[in-house]
């Protein structure tokens, strides 16, 4: 059945013969799916509102509604079955027929099925069902994630979904395929499987299987379950249907009896030998004891041991065989299926036939392959043998076999995870992780035979840059061993060039890592290929699944299945998140090699485009009233991050701290200059307030390199700005006034009035800071000037504020006064909400230390209202707050809002405002008489204080430290600075008033 519009997954359409899911905006698509939920039915702008928002609505959703619609009709324009989208009445509708929708299309599959049923024709049933589940793509309306669409998505799985796959597994169950049956409830989300239907049919296939004992322990789970969720009915039925199917396979009709078969010798496939001093793997070792002990009560007929290239399967499943032995006295059978590499892949009916002809068994008798496979298993019947398929390449590799040995004992080693196979055959499968530091250096040690007792920190080095990867640590050690008069730490500074270290062990023979790497790269396929290669161009370890998304540049379902292939060959895998992705060490270091091969530049363009766009709508959503550079056009096809709240953006800035500061280097590496001076400025706000000056530091260095490379004075001069406004916060005063200067002289060139302002603003914080006060109040109020000529209230507002907080601390409060209140004034003008809330913080501040108690609360009542969310901000509210009640003698407030202080700054992750409140906390401890906390208060302010570089306040805190050990009282002491203005590009330190000599 044709349709043209699909909601069962991602909203798609029919687009030039094929199923699209990228075609318009994410608001768009979900409009229309909204809308196909009931083709040809109006839905109210209230509805259609809901169903996209929720609560989190936009500024005036009516208007968003509209152009999303406007834009809807657009796009549409190019689907291969039109569909009109008309206004009907005070809402919209999708004017089409509702069988050109998946969803009618799966409905009216499922009711061929039920009639084929019906007939007696199970097998043209079970084809239709799997045909209308085919049409699943993911979950219903997967981009949607509102609670109406949840609740319409529930429904459709429970009234769609779930019956058609409890319909084709008892259809399979009919046809007497239960092994099939057991794969199709694997794949089953655990949320669903506890359903009585899908627990009476999972019952039935493990006595279909003649799995006697698991059909019972399954049966009384769930009737524990049931009886504990108090559910008697489900219990009741359960009963029933549990003594109806264990009568019905109680006593099957036995077979008739096969001839009898002279018993020949086990195959002559002899182990190979055991590595002298096996390293580690306890666990591993363990596990397999229990799956795979004759008479365990976790036994399992068959394992799959799996993990990536050179991790040290085979020689964990060849140890476990020789410890093993007396299990098995029929004998132990190895085969090498070389599923990897260069040698051709050894067949199913290879093994059978090559199996019989060592049994003795005449192969010529016997011409079809399934009677040979037939007249094996028959040999191996009732024989104790442990059959070890080594390097499998996937699960139809191993399918048939496991079939003809499934009397045997079985370990499956690959690469692959081999779900399928352990699924279709229910076996135990366990996945081998790298070696840890330890069990590496002692692995390492060992084949050193001596040496790295000699170069201990060398040779630990080498072990932790393998990555716990035993083929890497054995191909080392032995090539240190060739070469004894090389140095383990030569050799390590050798190693970190990643050609040589793939190179290692390349002796003609192909055991080199990049040689292992390069068998399981090369059967991918291209899609494949593409995307782990992404991982070369990416600087870090981790991704995001919409970075590698954009990245890839295809469509989004080939990446994911990509990616899924990959996690499948253990070339990647999911640290926990399932929306990231991390490939270790050292195949990163093999995907760069691929990377740098035929170059190809676009990959990682794509992927500064995703990463700058990102940083931009962080940007902007983190800090709405800062700067920033102009937004570069974004590569076609990118999928950039968007984010709902300010705390969000904060935490993707710092999750991607290290890969934002290695892709600006990268970027100018690969003279990518826009990008180069763009990321910097976007990290920049977030970076400072969370004190990573390190990466701000050499971030500014490159961007300022990148500007100037480009020839793009005006961007070289903003960035030299900042750099100059990171060394004021850093005391380095002398290389600020050098960034400054020549910012200015840059400035001055371009006749740029609004980049001169800026700049000298900050050359006055400079005076300001060295000691120059009057120098400093000279240049701020020329500020003023240009800026009232300029007409640029964002700039006045500052150098009012600053002018206000330097005659604060020459102690002219009533002259700081009108500048305090000017800066609010034109703070308010502009929208500056954040502004507002720190100029009243300072205004509080300074009242407080006039004892203008009332003056005071007012203020702090003010910054409280324009506060929304801002950690920082509240962090300096609640300080000055707790020193106000403090001053009023209301103890017991003043120690909750400075313990309130503390937290806040912790959750802000801001050391400086960490310091600040800790220092107010302590302070009211002490007066309070609790020198013991008060004294590990001031200890963890002065190690912050030291942390951020901030050397004058932490030994003006570590002074009052010693102080607080005698009995004389501690006098109070001035700050000295403040936090509460927001800078031209950054916050810079304040003073306070609060707390004088």
């Amino acid at each position: 059945m044709d349709f043209a519009y699909g909601i069962l997954g991602q909203t798609a359409v029919r687009m030039h013969g094929k199923m699209n899911e990228q075609w318009g905006q994410r608001q768009t698509r979900n409009i229309l799916g909204i809308l196909l939920t009931r083709p040809g039915q109006r839905f109210s702008q209230d509805s259609l509102i809901s169903w996209l928002w929720d609560d989190d609505l936009p500024g005036n959703p009516q208007e968003a509604l509209y152009k999303a619609v406007h834009r809807l009709r657009e796009a549409l324009s190019e689907a291969q079955v039109p569909v009109a989208v008309p206004r009907s009445g005070d809402g919209y509708l999708a004017e089409l027929d509702e069988s050109l929708v998946d969803v009618a299309a799966f409905r009216e599959i499922m009711r061929n099925a039920h009639s084929a049923e019906r007939s007696g024709d199970h097998e043209t049933a079970y084809e239709s069902a799997a045909a209308a589940l085919s049409l699943w793509r993911d979950e219903p309306l997967a981009e949607l994630r509102t609670e109406r669409a949840a609740q319409w998505r529930e429904d459709k799985i429970k009234s769609m979904l779930l019956p058609a796959r409890e319909f084709l597994t008892s259809q399979l169950l009919a046809l007497g395929r239960p092994d099939e049956a057991a794969g199709a409830l694997q794949e089953l989300d655990p949320g669903h499987a506890g359903r009585l239907a899908f627990v009476k049919l999972q019952i039935q296939v493990y006595y279909a299987l003649g799995q006697s004992r698991q059909a019972l322990a399954h049966y009384l789970d769930a009737h524990r379950r049931f009886r504990d969720a108090a559910d008697d009915t489900a219990n009741a039925l359960l009963r029933a249907f549990h003594d109806e199917i264990r009568d019905r396979y109680e006593n099957p009709v036995s077979p008739p009896a096969a001839a009898p078969v002279r018993r020949a010798t086990p195959p002559s496939h002899p182990l190979p030998r055991d590595l002298r001093g096996f390293i580690s793997r306890a666990d591993a070792l363990e596990t397999l004891d229990e799956w795979l002990r004759p008479g365990s009560p976790t036994r399992w007929p068959a394992v799959v041991l799996s993990g990536p290239p050179g991790i040290g399967k085979t020689s964990l499943a060849v140890h476990w065989a020789h410890r093993a032995a007396d299990w098995f006295p029929d004998g132990t059978i190895y085969l090498d299926l070389h599923g990897f590499g260069p040698a051709p892949r050894l067949e199913p009916s290879d093994i059978v036939d090559r199996l019989l002809q060592e049994l003795g068994y005449p192969v010529d008798h016997v011409v079809d392959a399934t009677a040979r496979a037939a007249v094996l298993r028959r040999q191996l019947a009732d024989r104790s043998v442990l059959v070890l398929l080594d390097d499998a390449e996937n699960s139809d590799h191993v399918d048939q076999l496991l079939n003809v040995l499934s009397e045997c004992t079985v370990i499956v080693t690959s690469r692959r995870r081999l779900g399928a196979l352990t699924r279709r055959h229910e076996l135990a499968a366990l996945s081998l992780n790298r070696l840890d530091d330890h069990d590496s250096l002692e692995l390492f040690v060992r084949r050193l035979n001596g040496r790295g007792e000699r170069e201990p920190g060398a040779a630990r080095r080498i072990a932790h840059l393998c990555d716990g990867l035993p083929l890497a640590l054995t191909l080392i050690a032995e090539s240190a061993a060739r070469r004894p008069g090389l140095s383990l730490s030569t050799m390590l500074e050798q190693l970190r060039d990643p050609e040589m270290l793939l190179s290692i062990g390349d002796d003609g023979d192909d055991q080199s890592l990049r040689a292992a790497f390069s068998s399981s790269y090369h059967l991918l396929e291209p899609p494949s290929q593409a995307v782990f290669r992404l991982f070369g161009h990416h600087p870090g370890a981790e991704i995001h699944v919409d970075t590698l998304l954009s990245a890839a540049g295809r469509p989004a379902a080939e990446t994911r299945r990509a990616l899924e292939t990959l996690v499948a060959l253990h070339l990647i895998d999911q640290p926990g998140d399932t929306d990231r992705y991390r490939i270790v060490s050292i195949f990163h270091r093999y995907a760069q090699t691929l990377s740098t091969q035929d170059y190809d530049p676009r990959p990682l363009r794509r992927l500064l485009s995703h990463y700058c766009t990102t940083a931009d709508n962080a940007h902007r959503m983190a800090h709405p009233h800062r700067d920033r550079p102009p937004r570069l056009a974004p590569e076609p096809d990118i999928r950039p991050t968007r984010f709902e709240t300010p705390a969000a953006a904060h935490r993707w800035f710092l999750r991607e701290r290290t890969n934002l500061t290695a892709l600006a280097a990268l970027a100018e590496q690969h003279q990518l200059f826009d990008y180069a001076c763009t990321l910097p400025h976007l990290m920049h706000d977030t970076f400072v307030v969370y004190g990573f000056y390190d990466e701000m530091t050499t971030g500014l260095a490159i961007a300022a390199r990148a500007a100037r490379a480009n020839h793009d004075s005006h961007a070289e001069g903003s960035t030299l700005n900042d750099l100059g406004e990171l060394h004021l916060t850093l005391s380095n005063h002398e290389a600020a006034e050098k960034a400054l200067a020549r910012a200015l002289e840059l400035a001055t060139d371009d006749a740029s009035p609004i980049a001169k302002l800026t700049i000298t603003i900050n050359l006055a914080r400079l005076h300001r800071l060295t000691g120059r006060p009057a120098e400093a109040i000279a240049l701020f109020r020329r500020c003023i000037t240009h800026a009232q000529r300029n007409r640029d209230l964002v700039r006045e507002a500052k150098a009012e504020q600053y002018l206000g907080e330097t005659l604060a601390e020459l102690d002219q409060y009533e002259r700081a006064l009108p500048h305090y209140h000017r800066a609010l004034h034109l703070r308010a003008l502009t929208g500056d909400v954040s502004g507002q809330a720190a100029t009243c913080i300072t205004l509080a501040e300074l009242h407080l230390g006039q004892e203008e108690f009332a003056v005071a609360h007012r203020h702090c009542q003010l910054a409280q209202a324009q506060i929304t969310g801002d950690l920082t901000a509240g962090m300096r509210l609640r300080t000055v707050q707790a020193r106000l009640a403090a001053a009023e003698r209301d103890d017991r407030a003043a120690l909750r809002l400075s313990q309130e202080a503390v937290e806040l700054a912790e959750r802000a992750h801001n050391a400086t405002g960490q310091a600040r409140a800790l220092e107010a906390f302590a302070e009211i401890l002490y007066a309070r008489g609790n020198r013991e906390d008060a004294v590990d208060a001031w200890t963890r302010a002065a190690a912050f204080y030291r942390g951020r570089g901030k050397d004058a306040k932490a030994a003006r805190v570590e002074e009052r430290l010693a102080a607080a050990r005698d009995p004389h009282p501690i006098p109070q002491a001035r700050d000295g600075e403040s936090d509460g203005e927001s800078t031209v590009a950054m916050p810079s330190p304040r003073r306070s008033v609060a707390r004088r000599d």
